[in-house]
């Protein structure tokens, strides 16, 4: 598919959104044991500063943006905040594996009140930890959100004169994007996966095939991301059920099979030990490199998926960057937006069962063995060196690189693909890389180079300038979550098994 002219000046008008998991820890490297800072605001209801699957663990967000610099800027400003209102001692973790976990007992899952709405987000969280344990739950990242404006739509759909209705064509092309981006995902590991260590806590009890560094450290010499290996963030039960990438409704079957599937491994758990007993609690359960996303505050995901379409991707694959004070950098962000891009114009194809098996055992190659010296990774058409399968992508890259750059008045969209191809002729460029080589150089286990690193960010954040008017702005936010928490409070008015009835029920013809 080609950009015509047209086309391309609709791409200002791209809007993008960063969620960051980061983890609340003690200047000894420890996670944090207090309760989320009531000075944060209420985690159940701030729409940029909340927690994930523990007490201890933030998710800050973003809006999204079409001006990148608005965004950075104000997820620069979400940690400056933050980082002056945590707990005397605390620090905000920079890297994507934990760092010193104490016995799972004492990994405190993301409490939200007494509020119908709070009571089903800690019971699905129960959940999670009952089904795959606590410490794999402590694992943070950085999740893109990516969407092209209507105006880009519309005018592609007249172009391709599409019968379709505006809505299902956007949600062909995204299923089209995602396809691919499942196809050629492995190169974000590759190029940023930035989790090749971990300390010995998180392994501590389980079989693995890591190798000592040290008293407190275990790695694998070539890792780039650990995180998105089976030893990471992962679920071996959906990998049974493949889903259905070749459109929207093919999709949500899949995710509504499994969210009324009865799962043979955690059908013995009984009911106070998880929302349900399903393959997937909630839509949220999938563990998937990539999601489509629609943003609805009344409809479940799937229902409002199948009413209003795709209304953006979520990609979910980026490492926190423990050099980087944000873990991620525009120069990334440019390179995340034209890989996206390329996604979605290129030639996608079905995805076949054969084809998605051998897309599992790529990612599982190139996380836990991506930097090896004529590394082979599987394809349909046989072994291909993991270099040249690289390049081949970043040359067919540089097309859309040209017309960024054109669309943007700059040059920093080609630079992007330009400085990620040395990564493909000298691996010691990958931050993966650089941890272990930083970690060799200073004798530092993984706990302490990431708790240096940390420190150091703090100190950026802290300095980091916010206006009067967005520190006031900030602070209206706590009060106001305060405030729309105790109303959910106030204003519960059935029991919670019929408020979960309601919450989950499908109405979605799939």
């Amino acid at each position: 598919m080609k950009l015509n002219h047209d086309l391309v000046g609709t791409l200002g008008g791209i809007r993008r959104g960063i969620e960051k998991e980061t983890l609340r820890t003690t200047k000894r490297g420890t996670l944090a044991q207090t309760p989320h800072p009531k000075s944060l605001g209420a985690a159940l209801t701030h729409p940029f500063i909340t927690t994930d699957f523990a007490e201890a663990q933030l998710e800050l967000i973003t809006p999204a943006f079409t001006d990148k610099l608005k965004m950075f800027e104000h997820l620069a400003s979400l940690h400056h905040f933050v980082a002056t209102e945590l707990p005397q001692g605390e620090t905000l973790w920079a890297g994507s594996l934990p760092p010193v976990l104490p016995n799972d007992d004492d990994i405190t899952i993301a409490q939200y009140g007494t509020s119908n709405a709070a009571q089903m987000k800690m019971k699905y969280r129960r959940g999670l930890a009952n089904r795959y344990g606590k410490r794999m739950q402590t694992i943070s990242g950085i999740h893109y959100n990516f969407s092209f404006p209507e105006v880009f739509w519309q005018q592609l759909h007249a172009h391709e004169n599409s019968e379709q209705t505006l809505s299902d064509f956007i949600s062909e092309k995204y299923f089209h994007m995602i396809r691919n981006v499942i196809r050629h995902g492995w190169i974000i590991p590759f190029l940023f996966g930035a989790s090749p260590a971990v300390d010995k806590s998180y392994v501590e009890g389980r079989e693995h095939n890591l190798e000592p560094m040290g008293g407190d450290t275990f790695y694998l010499p070539w890792a780039t991301s650990l995180r998105l290996s089976n030893l990471g963030y992962t679920n071996s039960e959906q990998s049974n059920y493949p889903l259905n990438y070749d459109s929207k409704m093919a999709y949500l079957k899949g995710v509504s099979d499994l969210l009324a599937m009865t799962s043979d491994k955690y059908g013995h758990l009984d009911a106070s030990q998880q929302l349900n007993a399903s393959v997937l609690q909630l839509e949220n359960e999938l563990y998937s490199s990539v999601r489509p996303k629609v943003v609805s505050a009344e409809l479940r995901p799937l229902d409002a998926m199948c009413q209003h379409g795709v209304e953006y991707v979520e990609l979910r694959t980026v490492d926190n960057n423990p050099y980087l004070p944000l873990g991620i950098n525009g120069m990334q962000s440019h390179f995340l937006d034209l890989f996206l891009t390329h996604c979605a114009l290129s030639t996608s194809p079905s995805l076949t069962p054969e084809e998605l098996a051998i897309v599992q055992q790529r990612v599982e190659l190139v996380a836990t063995m991506g930097r090896k010296p004529d590394l082979l990774l599987p394809t349909l058409e046989g072994e291909q060196r993991l270099a040249d399968m690289g390049q081949t992508l970043l040359a067919s890259m540089k097309e859309v690189a040209a017309l960024f750059d054109t669309a943007f008045n700059t040059q920093a969209y080609s630079l992007s693909v330009s400085l990620e191809k040395q990564k493909f002729a000298d691996t010691s460029f990958t931050p993966s890389a650089m941890l272990l080589e930083d970690m060799r150089a200073t004798g530092l286990g993984y706990r302490a180079l990431v708790q240096r690193l940390s420190d150091g960010h703090m100190l950026t954040h802290t300095e980091h300038s916010v206006s009067d008017d967005t520190r006031a702005e900030l602070q209206q936010w706590v009060a106001k979550s305060l405030r729309d928490q105790e109303t959910l409070e106030r204003a519960d008015d059935v029991p919670f098994d019929a408020f979960l009835r309601r919450k989950t029920a499908m109405t979605c013809d799939c």
